[in-house]
């Protein structure tokens, strides 16, 4: 990608996150009336049917292209809703569940749709060859038994729950440093979210993966709920004061308070489109997208066919570290099979280590 290239996809994501804050007030109206009175009259007729034809246009798109849960990946956003489409459109809901027993990642069906909610939710694990960097992965999973139109309370118990005792299929590598613990309950209002565990933890695990563990929770439950960075707080029913014996819960905890500072939370590298699992037609084209936090923008991949590598290239995301920025991946049309990409950054020291990568498995058909 050409400096202007990048030049280009970091004003589009800048474009879009301030465009996605503006809310300009309608004055085209009274301009034209005044200007051209029966000019104007024409306008506002083909302005409706303009509006018309785009929120038949957004219903599409939100069916064809959106994510699992109703949400889009807008650059700049992370688990940012769209509204829910009324169920009588057939489209995903963007609520979720209470208390799960079941899961599954690959993007609903016409019979789950109108019927399972689908969360995002958080998963710790390693993020390159060095086993002691432990950050966030999100999966997006059904649970059994909770509505797309569940409250906010439900939503968030029901992720939580998921990722406090659930391996999402096809996958390996993912840390289970809640094992032991119970979730006893969560609540949540406009100012806070609380969430009850039965105990503190074990104390085996480095005091950053605990970090990250607790982290994973927050992350979950605000995206679940949907509204925001509301301050979360834990309670621990046994009387301990701290998790794992080093986070307190005297005190709230949060994202980070910027994009650019989610290094601290978030793995440098995920594959956001395909979803894990999903099936794409055979004879379309195949893009890959996703967001990342690597050094100089600039990322390995490698499409895998039944296990061998079939292609392999380099991509670019919007922006380098510590900034958080989009990518995508072209891959053109691929036969019917069983695939996976594979995206990596090698380390800047010595260019063989891999310092941080994702890997996510579809099938075409």
């Amino acid at each position: 990608m050409s400096d202007d290239e990048r030049t280009i996809a970091a004003l589009r994501v800048a474009l879009d996150e301030r465009a996605a804050d503006i809310e300009p007030g309608d004055r085209l109206d009274d301009i034209l009336e005044r200007a051209h009175p029966q000019r104007a009259a024409r306008m506002n007729r083909s302005w409706v049917l303009l509006a018309a034809a785009a929120a038949v246009l957004a219903v599409v798109a939100g069916v064809r292209l959106g994510l699992p849960d109703g949400s889009q990946p807008v650059p700049g956003g992370i688990d940012r809703p769209i509204p829910s489409a009324t169920p009588s459109l057939g489209t995903t809901a963007t609520e979720p569940p209470a208390t799960p027993s079941t899961t599954s990642t690959s993007t609903p069906t016409s019979t789950t749709a109108g019927a399972l909610a689908i969360l995002p939710v958080y998963y710790a694990a390693p993020i390159g060859d060095d086993a002691r960097i432990v950050r966030l992965y999100r999966e997006w999973l059904t649970a059994s038994g909770v509505t797309p139109r569940a409250d906010d309370q439900v939503r968030a118990r029901a992720a939580v729950e998921l990722a406090m005792t659930a391996t999402p299929p096809g996958t390996d590598g993912y840390l289970r440093t809640w094992d032991g613990v119970d979730l006893l309950g969560v609540s949540v209002t406009d100012a806070r979210i609380t969430i009850t565990l039965s105990g503190p933890g074990t104390t085996a695990f480095p005091e950053d993966t605990e970090r990250v563990a607790v982290q994973q929770l927050v992350w979950t439950a605000q995206a679940a709920v949907g509204k925001g960075t509301i301050p979360v707080r834990f309670e621990l029913a046994d009387g301990s004061g701290a998790m794992f014996g080093t986070q307190p819960v005297d005190r709230t905890y949060n994202r980070p308070a910027s994009r650019d500072l989610y290094y601290q939370d978030l793995a440098p590298i995920w594959v956001t489109t395909p979803t894990r699992g999903q099936v794409l037609p055979a004879g379309r084209s195949v893009t890959v997208r996703g967001e990342a936090c690597v050094f100089e923008a600039t990322m390995s991949w490698e499409l895998l066919r039944d296990g061998s590598v079939v292609d392999t290239g380099s991509a670019m995301a919007s922006v380098g570290a510590p900034g958080r920025g989009t990518y995508e991946i072209g891959l053109g049309s691929l036969e019917p099979g069983s695939y996976a990409v594979r995206v990596f950054e090698l380390s800047a020291a010595d260019g063989r280590k891999v310092s941080a990568e994702t890997t996510m498995p579809f099938t075409v058909r």
